[in-house]
């Protein structure tokens, strides 16, 4: 049953879940998000997969609540639901809104040196999470050579039919170099967060940094890729420093972050691809391609 976000909400107030009000936070092609009477996040999985990765992030979430420097989303409500095929997950709503990329880049040097000392800290806290926390299958490497290689094999697969024949042979060729790069890596897997970008960041009135979302991608790889997060925050270099400040073990990463930066807008053109949305497939080549 394909579940809109009026059907979510229908099926959570028959479970006796009193909501007066909500407002839709995301409908995607893998999840539905809602926010209800203004204080719960309600989040459910479209489809297996989907379910798959949120049961993965409900681990982490739990995990780590409580140990780092800002508040993440903490799963105090996971339900199966009477009508719906996967369980759903809500948490209390965290305070606070995303801003642009600009907008981080026009902090003040004081502002962007807090949240170069909170980011820093953050990493480093979830960088040290013990692996004996988490079961074997948990622990297994998601940046590992197999996964860019599956990444190459999508592109070819829902992207390549998707654009001009001499784009694709020059995305191709990037990746390709890419992923021979990335072949040489060597690093120890730990936790990471996976999509540590200006996204997911929610920040305060006073530009203070309240929360850190969306830990669907989180598990077992390399913690550079989180530092290439932060590059693509602010590509000038500033915001990096400063995370570096307070978190020195981030400096011997950044090569290996800078080669992961590189496809993070193939990957946002693949995505476009896989759900039929042009105007990422466009703006994701574009960007890949004039890098």
């Amino acid at each position: 049953m394909q579940v809109s976000p009026e059907i979510l909400v229908d099926k959570l107030t028959s479970a006796e879940f009193a909501i007066e009000h909500w407002e839709l936070l995301g409908a995607g092609q893998n999840n539905v998000v809602i926010l209800a009477n203004g204080e719960w996040v309600f989040r459910y999985p479209l489809h297996a997969d989907a379910a798959d990765s949120l049961s993965r992030e409900i681990s982490v979430l739990r995990t780590i609540h409580g140990r780092l420097p800002v508040p993440t989303p903490n799963p105090e409500i996971v339900v199966d639901v009477q009508g719906l095929d996967w369980q759903v997950m809500g948490y209390p709503a965290i305070g606070g809104e995303a801003l642009s990329r600009d907008s981080i880049a026009a902090f003040s040097a004081e502002s962007m040196t807090k949240l170069g000392k909170v980011l820093g800290r953050f990493m480093r806290t979830l960088h040290s999470t013990p692996a004996s926390r988490f079961s074997s299958t948990e622990q297994l490497n998601r940046d590992s050579i197999e996964h860019w290689e599956r990444l190459s094999s999508d592109a070819r697969k829902f992207l390549k039919p998707r654009v001009e024949s001499s784009d694709w042979k020059r995305v191709n060729r990037k990746l390709g170099k890419s992923i021979e790069k990335i072949s040489r890596l060597e690093f120890e897997p730990v936790l990471r967060h996976g999509d540590f970008g200006s996204g997911n960041f929610l920040f305060d009135r006073q530009s203070q940094l309240s929360g850190v979302l969306d830990f669907g991608s989180a598990g077992f790889g390399d913690p550079a890729i989180d530092i290439a997060g932060v590059i693509a925050t602010d590509p000038s270099g500033n915001l990096l420093d400063r995370v570096v400040s307070a978190y020195p073990a981030a400096d011997e990463m950044i090569d290996r972050a800078r080669i992961y930066r590189e496809t993070f807008a193939l990957q946002h053109a693949l995505l476009g691809a896989k759900g039929d949305d042009e105007q990422a497939i466009e703006e994701g080549l574009h960007s890949y391609l004039d890098r």
